[in-house]
């Protein structure tokens, strides 16, 4: 995945400057500390099924200072909108990370 990004990045600079630039101005744009944010996108990564952002934000939030038990609940919480399948797919990427 790094290396598509790196390979993304090389072939469409301004394009990837945009993507950042709204990234984080959306990340900044309210209340919600980094932490929080980062929790939310592991629910979005777990219910549509995107390991690869549900690993790279599981990462993000333990450097945010978010525990086991916190990434855990946010994978839950997407159990509503994706179904268990997902779920326990997610789960067990976090497992894994």
């Amino acid at each position: 995945m790094a290396q598509l990004i790196n390979d993304f990045q090389g072939q469409f600079p301004d394009i990837w400057a945009a993507y950042t630039q709204l990234k984080t101005a959306c990340d900044q744009g309210g209340p919600l500390d980094r932490k929080t944010t980062e929790l939310i996108k592991i629910g979005i990564s777990a219910a549509m099924g995107h390991e690869g952002g549900l690993m790279a934000h599981i990462s993000q939030a333990r450097k945010a200072g978010a525990q086991e038990d916190e990434i855990y609940q946010a994978i839950l919480s997407a159990t509503g909108l994706a179904g268990f399948p997902a779920i326990l797919q997610a789960f067990g990427v976090a497992k894994k990370s």
